[in-house]
Order: structure tokens, then C-alpha cells, then sequence
């Protein structure tokens, strides 16, 4: 549009009549003495933003002057970023993981609806509340302490945390806490992406009680044949005694082969009863002795000698014990059970890198390089009718514990298993 074709005409003369009439609203607000009023519209494709300022004269308004300037590209940048802001607002509200943005001390400035839902108040968005209330009390100390941490190191972290239900029960949740920075480096909002892991963790807890009755009945056969060995030796003497020969040896030869018998049964019973998670310090050189017990009979079946060495006063570490002994169970059961013809399994301990680094090194038959890749997998055994979820377990716990499983092996030359576990906050 050219001068001429606006100059000294009305606004109805050359713009539509509505946008005429709302025009002139501002205008006359204009003519009655607002100072700075503003409007925004769009002609032939262009956004603008028009200012009206009075020009007054004894107190009277006698000219109201306009200006406009060319917004288009900024209209264009506010469009595509509401455009984006519902796309991500769209994804976080469909998701079924739960998305929550925190502010610096935990309160609550967005959570998605997959958190109510979850927990049994679809109607509730929990804005401006404490994230923290909503956890379970067994669980709220430990997650404020892992939020600080996430804060003061500025590094993101995994957790879990029982959350309180509507019903009064709970469910597990597992989540990714990350700290997004401000301007100046400091955190400023704390994003929180989670699931329901409620039902996976029952159905791993079956998993790893099926997986021990399995050991155990593989161990039965073993153990009973360990336990005839004292026995028989018991009787011996026994009959010994009835017949009138009383010597003191007997009775601490009777006393041994008892505690051989008490310890291989305590540690058969330990295996088979369920345990809850408790973790301690450990000497990880009583958790060996204690697997090799129950081991030594299978070992002794397929003529394989087990053999520790551990370097010198060795740190203890943080663990649950019983797990851990189980991990160890099924390695060492695995190296026995690759040995065809006899051989060695052989322990060795030590520091490295702070992280306690335990090896189980056979001279068995080995794992070829494409087996090895899949070792962990459910129902991918090396075994011909494995289930592989022994070893599935055994990586699921040493990554619980913060620690990790390499597997190296050549086929027809042995494996070497080494376990990592991390001694820096044991001590």
C-alpha cells in the first residue's frame, strides 16, 4: 500500500469494515489522551506492531501519531515455538513413563498425568507440591539425600523409591533424576523421567527363587554324598566305642566330621531360605570359603580342584552377602561344570583401580567369541539345556551392587570370569 492510497482517507476507505471498527477502538482511545496504545495485526502477509501516541496542544489532543514496524519474523518464531511446546507437551502427557519437572528443592512445577494415574489420583496435578511427600517414609530420606547428590555433583542418577497410593499401598518406581543448568552453571530445575517397575520387580524375584531352587536341586545330589562321607566315619567309630575302645582321638575325629556336616547343611539351608536385601560390610574371602563348601562335593564328582589366593588384608565391601554368594555360586558352578575331564578352578583376589576385582579362571572347554556376546540374555545358555538365566541374575545383581562382569574365554583354553565390585563407599 503507497501513501496515496491512505492519505487523508478514513480507515473504512481502504481496510475492511470489522477491521475498521476495531481499529478505530484504538484510535479513539488514543485521541482520548492513552498515552502508548498498541495493537498487532497482519496485512498483505506482514505482522506488524502499530504504536498510537496523542500529540497534545493547551491540554487537547490534536493529532494522534502512528507508527508500525515489520514483526513478521518474530511472529513466525513465536508460532513454531508454541508449535513445539505442544508437540513436547503432547509427548510428555502421552507418555506412560512418568516425566516430572522439579525446581531446586524438590517441589513439583510439572509431573505428567502417567504420575497420577499411577497412583491413583487421575484428577490431581501435583503442581506446587513437595515431590518428596509422595514417597513412602521407608524410602523419603534416601531419595532427598540422592536429589542433594544429583544437585551437588551436577550428574545424573539412578534411584528407586516406593511411592504412596491412593489405596494406602505402594508402587516401585525406578527413575533417572538430571540436573538442567541455569545461566550462571548452577542447577536450576531437576527433571525426573520414571516407571512403574512394580510388576517386573515381583516377577525378578521369581525368577531368581526359581533360579535358587534350581541350584539347590543340582547341589542335593552332591551334598548328600558329602554328607555320607562323615557319616560313614561316624559310624566307624561309634561301633568302635560300643565294642569297648575308648580313645580321646575318636571323640575329636566325632567332633570334626560333626562340624563338617553342620557347616555343609547351615550353608545349604542359607542357599534355600528367602532373604531380604541387606547390605553390609563383607569379607569377601568368608563369602568364597562358604561357596566353595558347597561346591566341593560336585568339584570332587568331576575330579576338579578348587584353589583360592587372595592379596593380602583386602578391603571389604558393601554387599548383600546372600546374593552375592549366589552370583559366585553360579560361576563357579558353570567353570566345574565345563571341565569334562578334570582340571582347575582357581580364585584370585585383589585391589585394582578401587574397585575389589575378583577372577574365576577354568581350564575348561570355553566360549567362542559370538557366545560370549550374548552371555546375560534370557534363555541363552552355553549349556545344552541352560535356560541362561543364571547368568542373566548374576549381571542383574553385580550391576545392583554398581559393579560389572567381563567375560573373557577362548575356545578349548578355559575362561576367565572377572567380577568388579567397588570398595570406595564400603569403607
Amino acid at each position: 500500500m503507497i501513501p496515496s492510497q491512505v492519505i487523508g482517507k478514513s480507515l473504512e476507505e481502504f481496510l475492511p469494515h470489522e477491521n475498521a471498527i476495531e481499529k478505530t477502538s484504538f484510535y479513539n482511545r488514543s485521541w482520548e489522551g492513552e498515552e502508548f496504545v498498541t495493537y498487532e495485526d497482519e496485512l498483505n502477509g506482514i505482522c506488524y506492531l502499530a504504536t498510537l501516541r496523542p500529540l497534545k496542544k493547551g491540554g487537547e489532543v490534536v493529532e494522534v501519531i502512528g507508527s508500525c514496524i515489520d514483526i513478521t519474523a518474530r511472529k513466525k518464531a513465536e508460532k513454531a515455538l508454541k508449535e513445539s511446546e505442544f508437540k513436547y507437551r503432547l509427548i510428555a502427557d502421552s507418555m506412560t513413563d512418568i516425566v516430572m519437572l522439579l525446581d531446586i528443592n524438590g517441589k513439583i512445577l510439572y509431573s505428567s498425568p502417567s504420575l497420577a494415574n499411577i497412583i491413583g489420583y487421575p484428577l490431581r496435578s501435583f503442581v506446587g507440591e513437595s515431590s518428596f511427600d509422595l514417597i513412602h517414609p521407608e524410602d523419603k530420606q534416601s531419595v532427598i539425600m540422592g536429589f542433594q547428590q544429583v544437585i551437588d555433583t551436577i550428574t545424573p542418577a539412578r534411584m528407586e523409591a516406593h511411592f504412596l497410593t491412593v489405596s494406602g499401598n505402594s508402587v516401585l518406581i525406578e527413575g533417572v533424576g538430571t540436573p538442567v543448568l541455569g545461566k550462571n552453571g548452577e542447577p536450576e530445575y531437576f527433571i525426573v523421567v520414571g516407571r512403574d517397575i512394580t510388576e517386573k520387580r515381583i516377577t525378578e524375584e521369581q525368577l531368581s527363587k526359581a533360579e535358587k531352587l534350581s541350584i539347590i536341586g543340582q547341589l542335593a545330589a552332591g551334598v548328600a554324598h558329602e554328607v555320607r562321607n562323615p557319616l560313614t566315619s561316624i559310624k566307624g567309630f561309634i561301633k568302635l566305642l560300643e565294642q569297648g575302645s575308648n580313645n580321646k582321638e575318636y571323640f575329636e575325629i566325632i567332633s570334626k566330621e560333626f562340624d563338617q556336616i553342620e557347616g555343609i547343611l547351615k550353608e545349604f539351608l542359607t542357599l534355600a531360605k528367602p532373604q531380604e536385601i541387606q547390605l553390609k560390610k563383607v569379607n569377601i574371602q568368608t563369602i568364597f570359603n562358604d561357596v566353595t563348601i558347597l561346591l566341593k562335593s560336585e568339584a570332587n564328582l568331576r575330579n576338579v580342584e578348587i584353589s583360592q589366593e587372595f592379596q593380602p588384608n583386602l578391603p571389604q565391601v558393601l554387599c548383600d552377602m546372600n546374593q552375592i554368594k549366589q552370583v559366585f555360586i553360579n560361576i563357579i558352578k558353570n567353570s566345574i561344570e565345563a571341565i569334562p575331564n578334570g582340571g582347575f578352578v582357581k580364585i584370585e583376589g585383589y585391589v585394582e583401580d578401587g574397585n575389589l576385582l575378583m577372577k574365576i579362571i577354568d581350564n575348561g572347554i570355553g566360549i567362542n567369541k559370538e557366545r560370549i556376546k550374548r552371555l546375560g540374555e534370557p534363555y541363552y545358555s552355553n549349556k545344552e539345556k541352560g535356560t541362561g538365566l543364571g547368568l542373566m541374575l548374576c549381571y542383574k545383581i553385580v550391576r545392583q551392587h554398581n559393579g560389572s562382569i567381563i567375560v573373557k574365554s577362548k575356545e578349548n583354553h578355559g575362561t576367565t570370569v572377572e567380577v568388579r565390585l567397588p570398595i570406595k563407599s564400603s569403607q
